[in-house]
């Protein structure tokens, strides 16, 4: 009598539990490669967003703007007047101008572009001192 139950126990058969197990296998890897597409998009955005001119914020709050980048991923950030700080390009995480390739085109480009008159070098000053201030800096 016995002998018909052990045989369809050893059999296997249709198991939910090894179903359920492929499922959740199959939504980790789906999770590990959509992080990775996501991390390596985040990366191409940084990389072509970071040029001269852009406004930026640091990792650890630090307002500024960038001066100059080189191949070796080191951005120099000028915080203020004078002060530039050398940092690693993912050192920077948020960009505070949506368009930072048009700030960064040369002033003359620019005028002709807009047909402005070219500011005096006093009045590049008082710009650039004025362009890392927002409310929470006056």
């Amino acid at each position: 009598m016995n002998s018909p139950v052990i045989a369809q126990a050893a059999g296997g058969g249709f198991s939910p539990s090894l179903i359920l197990m492929v499922a959740l296998f199959a939504v980790l890897i789906f999770m590990m490669f959509r992080g990775r597409k996501k991390q390596a998009a985040q990366q191409e955005k940084l990389k072509t967003n970071t040029v001269p001119g852009a406004k930026v914020m640091t990792n650890s709050g630090i307002f500024g703007t960038i001066v100059g980048v080189d191949a070796e991923d080191r951005v120099q950030v000028e915080v203020a007047n004078g002060v530039v700080l050398t940092l690693h390009r993912q050192a920077i995480s948020t960009f505070l101008d949506n368009e930072p390739a048009a700030a960064a085109a040369p002033v003359a480009e620019r005028t002709e572009a807009t047909n402005d008159v070219a500011e005096t070098p006093e009045e590049s000053l008082r710009r650039l001192n004025d362009e890392g201030k927002d409310e929470r800096n006056s």
